[in-house]
């Protein structure tokens, strides 16, 4: 019985298993990536407009609520498992909790409210009504939004420094 785990356990070690993950890959995954998410609620749908009226706007992408379940919800998702990933070791824990945490508030906001608003800017609905909207959404849910995304890069910036990773804040 005790070759079969050590060798269950070679195999793990020298095979795609990622028992253990480099400081940079937990960084990274659990915090870095989260940048995909920094812009929630208003700052989300004027970013989009922003970006619609560049011309981007085609494709996969040519609609509000496409654009947030093809790229939005879809990278959150996509990133969420990639934290969901690592393992947990004691000092990075805190952190992947944090992203979790963070990812799942967000992807929430994304697939509710945040998809109502993406169908009536579809809709052409009127500018004031979906800023009415975007009001009530930041008033519901930015508050716990920034609560989880600072809590998030304070675990983040103090697992950086004690793992020698430079981190750059904007502005740049």
């Amino acid at each position: 019985m005790k070759h079969k785990i050590t060798l269950l356990l070679l195999f793990c070690i020298g095979s795609s298993c990622n028992l253990i993950h480099s400081p940079e890959e937990y960084f990274d995954k659990s915090a870095l990536n989260t940048n995909m998410i920094s812009r929630f609620g208003g700052s989300y749908f004027h970013t989009y407009q922003k970006y619609i009226k560049g011309g981007v706007g085609t494709g996969s992408f040519n609609t509000c609520e496409k654009y947030l379940k093809n790229y939005s919800i879809a990278f959150a998702e996509r990133d969420l498992e990639k934290v969901k990933g690592l393992y947990p070791n004691t000092e990075a824990k805190p952190m992947i909790e944090a992203s979790i945490d963070l990812y799942n508030y967000v992807l929430q906001s994304y697939q509710t409210d945040h998809l109502e608003i993406a169908r009536m800017i579809d809709r052409k609905v009127p500018a004031e009504t979906i800023n009415e909207a975007i009001k009530a959404l930041d008033e519901k849910s930015y508050a716990g939004f920034s609560e989880k995304y600072d809590k998030l890069w304070t675990l983040a910036k103090t697992y950086a420094k004690n793992n020698d990773i430079e981190v750059k804040e904007m502005p740049f």
